[in-house]
């Protein structure tokens, strides 16, 4: 019995300042009372003119919605022992916030105040669903029974939305009978009640008890709507009378005729005595089930015996949209059978501590060697599909810094594995706390499930760790490589950039060797890029060709970051004997053409040395400096009217172009620019396009700067982007800038 939020001001609530937020009813004076008070050090006087009752309403109305349940009570007091008082709480509804007439009231049931001068506990509680219309409430407390100049007190006065079960299908009596138990029927072998003698929340609890030795059942009264095939939990904190106790909690489900349907779903419990334990089942509803209910079924061993329940909730599971696992391998809440030990470790159910609901998985290591343990299922995954992994993981109270590795491997159809990724986190801090090393990976081609586990490195024996709130759904940070079709570049299709809450992304190509080069974008090389979308498509046509290459993706803020790479991808080579010229600028510019026998370059480095004779000496003395860049003459050999104009399209800027070799060549990809070109035809005669072409190449570095437009960039492009012709006319000063898309053509 508390409400989420008290709508009601502080000072109305616990009258701490003044008594400014009361308004005094017929018959009485209220002030700020000091003499008494529940919580603080002030209460709410209500002085008697004449014997009778007194009222005070707060002085302004608080906000509310229509369909909404909301709950209000307050605490009193005598000043003077004295009986046959009897204290309501009053909620009226109205459409203004001032003025009007009200929509409708709700009216708690009395409460006798004790002939004594204690707070009356359990309060006298309300709990009513605003009418359609009303947009605002306003609260009246009244007491019953005073004599002239008589005083009563009343404190921590609310009126708000109950604490409800976040998803909770019940009402909130139902759930916390705190005004009646008219939300259970006993089914069979008991008796239903509620009493104030303990409680999990609130005031009050569900009390079943025994008619005799055997199995009993209490129902929720009234069904709730359900979907069929979407997973719910049943749960319910239960105490039993003596240890040892079995207690099963249940869902009924029902067609929307309300006829029984499908099995139910059951999970038993053995309760310690005098000890809360919540109760949890899980399951789907079935096919054709339009309605459930819960149902709490203890096995007596003896007439008498008495369970209690409270906070009784059914509810779709809290579960990531998509997710691939069921709630119970998420949050453990029925127990551990998710979840296997592979090496170094045991894992088991625990209530030590919960991120999500009542239980985590804990992992306690043995010593031996780093605790590993996964999930048990595997489940289906689509190829090329990223996958997202969100545990929250906790460690020890004064942990050091641990390594935290998690594995994804993926197997096709036949069950075989096909690759395995490790993802390895830093934890640092003293422990105590939950870590969410949240972890993603892409499904490689021919992929259909995934495994996944976790490791512990080093976890020493003693210190366990637990596990909750395991999320696993489609998603995540991501890299996606693709060869460009009919070019010699890569597309890297890049996800989950803002999920991350980082501030910056930057992308790398990685070499088999480990070396990585930013990836060149639109304004320079994309080393640092604010993030401001979630996805984004980079190209890059500076990757060699034929060989595995990778992309790194990284996000950060300040020191604190998360990375991925990619899958590999080979981007395809050009035919036998041809090279690839690309301008790493303009990449809409590139061409491949066949080297002419022997006219693979034969590169020089010339020296840079003065030879100085020294005179009575026999050897001179040489000053020398670090050798030129390569130089060499590459002859190439282009056949039809296409090459050859695609050959001039490429030289005639003048830029640095990038020289790209198969990859069996044993040659690496050089940045060059060209000197003088001499065309030349292979054959005399004016009608065969055939040439040969002579190039003097000097090797120089990577140019600096962006790259404009792309060349995977057609005709289909321009007509994807653009409503008709008037569209590429205008956002466009030349055939040019239509071909590369440089001002949007």
């Amino acid at each position: 019995m508390s409400v989420s939020t008290n709508l009601l001001p502080a000072n109305t609530a616990g009258i701490e300042t003044d008594a400014s937020g009361w308004t005094a009813g017929a018959n009485t004076t209220v002030a700020r009372n000091t003499t008494r008070f529940y919580t603080g050090a002030a209460s709410l006087g209500m002085t008697a003119t004449a014997s009778g009752s007194v009222t005070a309403t707060v002085s302004a109305r608080v906000a509310v919605t229509a369909g909404t349940e909301y709950t209000a009570y307050a605490y009193f007091a005598n000043i003077a022992a004295t009986a046959g008082r009897v204290a309501t709480v009053r909620v009226d509804w109205y459409a203004a916030v001032s003025g009007g007439t009200a929509l409708s009231s709700a009216t708690s049931a009395g409460a006798t105040l004790a002939n004594a001068t204690t707070w009356n506990t359990p309060p006298p509680i309300l709990i009513a669903t605003a009418p359609t219309g009303a947009a605002y409430a306003s609260v009246t407390i009244t007491v019953t029974g005073m004599a002239a100049a008589s005083v009563v007190v009343a404190d921590a006065i609310a009126v708000g939305p109950p604490s409800q079960v976040v998803g909770n299908l019940l009402t909130y009596n139902t759930q916390s009978v705190e005004v009646d138990a008219s939300g259970w029927i006993a089914q069979t072998n008991a008796t239903v009640s509620r009493t104030s003698t303990l409680s999990y929340e609130g005031w009050y609890v569900l009390q079943m008890t025994a008619v005799a030795a055997g199995a009993m059942e209490s129902r929720q009264a009234v069904t709730v709507p359900v979907t069929e095939g979407v997973e719910y939990t049943a749960h319910a904190w239960i105490q039993a009378s003596t240890a040892g106790l079995e207690c099963k909690i249940q869902i009924l489900w029902y067609t929307a005729s309300g006829v029984g349907i499908g099995a139910r779903f059951s999970q038993s419990w053995v309760l310690a005595a005098s000890t809360w334990t919540r109760c949890s089942v899980i399951g789907a509803a079935p096919a054709g089930a339009a309605f459930a209910r819960i149902a709490i079924s203890p096995v007596a061993t003896a007439a008498g015996q008495t369970w209690h329940a409270d906070v009784m909730a059914l509810r779709p599971t809290p579960i990531a949209p998509g997710s691939l696992i069921g709630y119970n391998a998420q949050s453990m809440e029925v127990d551990a059978s998710d979840w296997a030990a592979v090496s170094g470790c045991t894992v088991a159910r625990s209530t030590d501590y919960a991120w999500d609901g009542a239980a985590s998985l804990r992992i306690d290591a043995t010593g031996t060697g780093d605790a590993v343990f996964g999930l048990v299922p595997r489940v289906a995954v689509l190829p090329r599909q990223a996958y997202q992994v969100a545990p929250y993981l906790r460690l020890g109270v004064g942990a050091a810094t641990r390594y935290f590795v998690l594995t994804f491997s993926w197997y096709d159809t036949a069950g075989t594995l096909i690759r395995t990724v490790d993802m390895r986190w830093t934890l640092t801090g003293s422990g105590g706390g939950w870590y969410t090393p949240t972890t993603s990976a892409v499904a490689p081609t021919g992929a259909a499930s995934m495994g996944l586990a976790m490791r512990l490195v080093a976890l020493p024996a003693g210190e366990p760790a637990y596990l909750d709130a395991v999320g696993l759904t489609p998603g995540g940070m991501a890299a996606i490589a693709d060869p460009v079709p009919d070019t010699y570049g890569a597309s890297i299709a890049l996800q989950g950039l803002t999920t991350t809450g980082y501030s910056y992304w930057g992308l790398w190509r990685m070499a088999s060797d480990g070396t990585m080069t930013a990836v060149r974008g639109p304004s320079g090389d994309l080393s640092q890029v604010g993030i401001t979308g979630d996805v984004a498509v980079v190209e890059d046509y500076e990757a060699p060709l034929g060989v595995p290459v990778t992309y790194y993706l990284k996000v950060w803020t300040g020191t604190a970051y998360r990375a991925i790479v990619s899958e590999p991808i080979v981007i395809p080579e050009p035919p036998p004997a041809a090279i690839v010229m690309k301008d790493p600028g303009l990449p809409a510019r590139q061409t491949a053409a066949v080297v002419a026998k022997g006219g693979q370059p034969a590169w020089t480095r010339k020296a840079r040395q003065g030879v100085n004779p020294v005179r009575g000496r026999v050897r001179p003395i040489v000053i020398s400096d670090v050798r030129t860049s390569r130089e060499g003459t590459m002859t190439l050999v282009t056949e039809t009217a296409e090459e050859l104009a695609a050959m001039w399209w490429l030289l005639e800027t003048g830029n640095v172009l990038l020289l790209q070799w198969p990859s069996l060549w044993g040659e690496r990809d050089a940045y060059v620019t060209v000197g003088d070109v001499t065309e030349d035809s292979v054959v005399e005669y004016a009608e065969y396009s055939d040439r040969t072409w002579t190039l003097p190449l000097t090797e120089v570095d990577r140019p600096i700067g962006g790259a404009t437009g792309s060349a995977g960039r057609t005709w289909q492009t321009v007509n994807d982007t653009n409503t008709d012709w008037l569209d590429v006319a205008t956002g466009a000063t030349s055939w040019l800038d239509v071909y590369t898309g440089v001002k949007g053509g």
